[in-house]
């Protein structure tokens, strides 16, 4: 009995030792990536970006190291097993982010957190649901060396994996004059492809840039609350969505006591922990980037929504802007024709510093999305630049 058992714990361990090993088969993916013969003109991304209000960095982009940044990005033998690669999380139709609460990272591993969208990072100051990376150059290598993600122990043993396949050579010539491969050319050419996956060219910015009633009625009636009515706006500020500063972060009651801390750089730059602070995400894609939070609790946009108006918990350092009495009365007048459509009344008025509770109707909630659902950007979520190059 003990030999059955000892057999088939081996061919068990076995199985799973081949797992890991074997890259997945897929027939549409190639071993080479295909590239047009014209270069794509990254740049051209940037021409008619309202660059006022963004903040960060616009520096021009390079077109031949954002190519090979794109190679890189989809390239799985930068992986320990050669299964994943950095678009294996961040996927294009996805607005760059995952399906997944946790994320898939090598065969049978899982992140703690789930992935979230990276487009317009060229806005934002700092990098990770917790804010602990300021560069976005060496942002880049971090998940190739993360034992969940990419399991790369040295980041610099990537630099032979990319001398070694030839189609790489021609790139780093382009990108940088010769066929040099270094770990820091590939992390600028990582950084200039991300900086390039910009999404600006939404229903949302079409309606800003042009007549105010370009929205439909219930649409309007999702901008009027989540401008006026309730307290969105108040984190979800700017172009980009994710506060004025591009990288605020928020305690929003999701927990009591969190599981998972969060940031630890809060309290006038101190390094002591302070519970529960995560980035302010963009809601730009919002309707893509399902799961939601940064441990993908809620699958849907109107579980959300259930969250923010009855169930935020009274964390001691829950955002003002939750609280009653910590969210300005004042609710200005967006669109007065829908503006009594929008009205929604709350707990604010009768006790001071809980968690603030809306009585939202489903109709109410149902224009919120509607309005949520403009900001999906389709042309950069099918752009060719960003597109798999290993995809036939």
């Amino acid at each position: 009995m003990k030999k059955i058992i000892l057999i088939s714990c081996l061919a068990i361990g076995l199985f799973m030792i081949g797992c890991r090993k074997q890259p997945s088969i897929n027939s549409n993916v190639s071993q080479t990536p295909t590239l047009p013969s014209a270069t794509f003109d990254y740049q051209s991304r940037f021409k008619h970006l309202p660059i006022s209000g963004w903040g960060g960095n616009f520096d021009s982009i390079n077109n031949q190291v954002a190519t090979l940044g794109r190679v890189l990005f989809y390239e799985k033998k930068l992986s320990a097993n050669g299964t994943v690669s950095c678009g294996s999380c961040h996927m294009q139709s996805k607005a760059f982010a995952d399906l997944k609460a946790s994320s898939s990272g090598l065969i049978l591993g899982k992140t703690p957190r789930n992935s979230p969208t990276i487009c317009n990072l060229n806005s934002q100051t700092r990098f990770f649901l917790d804010g602990r990376e300021t560069d976005l150059e060496q942002m880049v290598l971090k998940p190739i060396g993360n034992h969940l993600e990419m399991g790369i122990d040295d980041v610099n043993s990537i630099v032979p994996r990319v001398q070694q396949l030839d189609y790489y050579k021609p790139l780093f010539q382009k990108a940088f004059g010769d066929e040099t491969v270094t770990i820091n050319r590939i992390a600028v050419s990582l950084k200039t492809f991300l900086k390039s996956i910009v999404s600006y060219e939404s229903k949302f910015d079409q309606e800003a840039n042009n007549a105010p009633n370009f929205l439909t009625l219930d649409e309007r009636i999702g901008r009027q609350l989540f401008n006026s009515s309730l307290p969105c706006a108040q984190c979800h500020a700017g172009n980009n969505m994710s506060g004025w500063s591009g990288s605020d972060f928020r305690n929003i009651g999701l927990e009591t006591s969190y599981t998972d801390k969060g940031a630890t750089f809060m309290n006038m730059g101190s390094a002591e922990q302070v519970e529960g602070f995560f980035k302010v995400p963009t809601l730009r894609n919002i309707a893509l980037t399902a799961p939601y939070m940064h441990d993908g609790r809620f699958n849907t946009l109107e579980e959300v929504i259930d969250f923010y108006t009855k169930n935020i918990q009274p964390h001691p350092n829950l955002s003002a802007n939750l609280q009653t009495g910590g969210w300005s009365a004042t609710k200005p007048v967006i669109d007065p024709a829908v503006a009594a459509f929008a009205e929604v009344p709350s707990n604010a008025a009768t006790s001071f510093g809980e968690p603030i509770r809306f009585q939202i109707t489903d109709y109410q909630k149902r224009c919120l999305i509607a309005y949520l659902n403009t900001f999906t950007d389709t042309k950069m979520i099918t752009e060719p630049m960003y597109s798999d190059p290993f995809v036939k």
